[in-house]
């Protein structure tokens, strides 16, 4: 289960000046929030009973206040120093354990985002198409370069280039046979919604891998994988770091899914390269 405290912590700049005021007293208090009344809690923070129970309801659906205390009994060992951002104070030590931290939550939400109906659709598409186009921009590229370098490995043809231009080409070139694959974090970059639209126009089917599936590229996708990307260090993001992992677990249930519809063969395939590689090119001793 994600955590309750940085789910909270996430929110709190889309939440209205009642729910923020609720949201850092419980952030302050967790242990004693545990051990509160709805009733107790409400003069504490102050508000009204009423809009704790619509917060709650709104982090924990229909179990309100009394699952938000049961989330928050089952964190209250956990040091709550996880939840802050980074800080020029941290140890190393305190670094690896942010980001572990970071990374278990991000692990945990996209695999509850990503749905089996849509992953099955996505591999149905590999399966059909000869060719798959493989594109994105900056550390999503990373992304779309291990979902090359996977299906290669069980015969797959999958193309990715840093060139826009000549993917364009490739697509209009084989459109009958290929399938698209865009990973965006934000769903919003330019070229990527017109490399989509491109695909569209020329009847080539798009998926996705986004965070917004309400974004532009949401809208001109035919299948919509979400990753998470809520634990990302929202005011200092030097780098792409829990959005990157989620997006590359992400590729690796595609992978594993798609290996598994042709089992034997791909087991194969995999054996027959290991062993080549292993005696034709040794590492120098």
């Amino acid at each position: 289960m994600d955590s309750i405290l940085l789910t909270i912590k996430q929110s709190k700049d889309n939440l209205t000046k009642t729910e923020q005021s609720i949201a850092e007293y419980i952030l302050k208090n967790p242990h004693e929030v545990i051990k509160t009344s709805v009733q107790e809690l409400a003069p504490k923070i102050p508000t009204s009973p009423a809009s704790i129970v619509r917060f709650s309801q709104r982090l924990c659906g229909n179990g309100g206040y009394s699952d938000l205390k049961l989330r928050l009994s089952a964190e209250s060992d956990v040091d709550t120093a996880l939840y802050e951002e980074l800080s020029p104070s941290d140890s190393i030590d305190d670094m690896k354990k942010k980001l572990s931290f970071r990374v278990d939550q991000t692990l945990t939400k996209t695999n509850s985002l990503l749905s089996e109906e849509r992953l099955k659709a996505a591999i149905n598409l590999f399966n059909e198409k000869n060719t798959i186009i493989a594109y994105g921009i900056g550390a999503s590229m990373i992304a779309a370069q291990d979902l090359q370098q996977k299906l290669l490995r069980v015969g797959k043809t999958v193309v990715t280039n840093i060139d826009l231009h000549l993917l364009t080409t490739l697509l209009l070139a084989k459109k009958n046979e290929t399938v698209l694959v865009l990973i965006s974090n934000s769903g919003e970059t330019k070229e990527i919604i017109k490399f989509a639209q491109i695909a569209h126009e020329n009847n080539v089917p798009v998926i996705s891998l986004t965070q917004n599936e309400s974004s532009s590229l949401g809208y001109e996708s035919d299948i919509v994988l979400k990753n998470d990307d809520s634990s990302e260090n929202a005011r200092l993001r030097s780098a792409a770091t829990t959005s990157l992992i989620s997006q590359l677990y992400a590729i690796d249930i595609l992978y594993y899914s798609y290996f598994s519809l042709h089992f034997t063969e791909n087991v194969k395939r995999i054996s027959l390269s290991q062993k080549y590689i292993s005696n034709n090119f040794k590492k120098d001793q």
